[in-house]
């Protein structure tokens, strides 16, 4: 319920005259039995229930890494408590860094999406997108060609996507468009990770090379979001879980899981992510940025 005592509007139907065309951006009709449908192209989506689907991930898609297949059935069994479950086994401790972005957001008037939320919410009026179809998502969908009209989002948050697309620009160009003038966008991305296939892994930043990327945006800050224990108890755990597999893939696979018992040395990172050197092994960063208002 809200203030008022009305209904409180899923995230969905926030976007009322914000839907268009994922491909000519033109407004698209309907909903007709469910369907959204451009008159110009015959592009659209469809509406289920409280979700709209635009795309998104092929079921084999999530599934061809043997790794990110049992991931997938982990998010899947765990659905909304696999963040925390996660963050209990991960190797790295990422700081408190969304929550106070977004307490500088009116949510209840003011549109803010999580693009590639994944099965996580931080807050149920946060638009939630992702290309997989999870209980928490509201909009499936590519995240390159949002079906979104122009400046129709107050703020953006992306966490641990950007190293997971082939086209990194590409992304920042969408969230440049879709972003209002004087709205505000904060990203997480790793710099000393192993590689981790979400369903794919391609790249790593750098604090220089992540202010490079976000180039049109005026940039507030760039910090330390998960520090250098992260990124040592990682390494360690893939290294322990190589040497001990002698050479067996198979073995590889069933040691990696039984490495996390390592995982709570990340808890150094309280002190030694505050460190003026610790840029040098971060695990990842953490950029906010703004469009320009002009």
């Amino acid at each position: 319920m809200t203030e008022t005592g009305a209904p409180a509007r899923c995230p969905a139907d926030r976007l009322t005259g914000l839907l268009v065309c994922p491909s000519c951006r033109l407004p698209l009709d309907g909903p007709a039995d469910g369907r959204l449908t451009c008159a110009a192209c015959g592009c659209g989506g469809q509406r289920r229930g409280d979700r709209l689907h635009f795309g998104g991930f092929e079921e084999t898609e999530l599934r061809d890494d043997p790794l990110n297949r049992i991931k997938e059935t982990v998010k899947r069994r765990f659905g909304r408590a696999y963040p925390m479950a996660i963050q209990m086994v991960s190797p790295v401790l990422l700081r408190r860094f969304v929550r106070p972005f977004l307490a500088g957001f009116d949510l209840d008037r003011q549109l803010v999406a999580d693009l590639g939320s994944g099965t996580n919410r931080y807050d149920r009026r946060i638009l939630c997108v992702d290309g997989g179809v999870y209980d928490n998502v509201d909009l499936v969908g590519d995240l390159r060609t949002l079906p979104l009209a122009d400046a129709s989002l107050d703020g953006i948050v992306s966490v641990a996507v950007l190293e997971h697309v082939p086209d990194p620009q590409a992304h920042v160009e969408e969230m440049w468009r879709v972003l209002k003038p004087g709205g505000r966008l904060l990203c997480f991305v790793p710099f000393m990770q192993p590689f981790h296939a979400s369903p794919y892994d391609y790249q790593r930043y750098t604090a220089p090379g992540l202010a490079e990327l976000f180039g049109r945006f005026e940039v507030v800050g760039t910090r330390v979001g998960a520090g250098p224990t992260s990124s040592l108890v990682w390494v360690l755990q893939e290294w322990l879980a190589l040497v001990l597999s002698f050479g067996s893939t198979r073995l590889y696979r069933a040691l990696v899981p039984l490495m996390w018992a390592l995982s709570p040395l990340k808890l150094a990172d309280h002190l030694l992510a505050r460190h003026p050197a610790a840029p040098v092994l971060a695990s990842g960063f953490v950029i906010e940025a703004r469009r320009p208002a002009g």
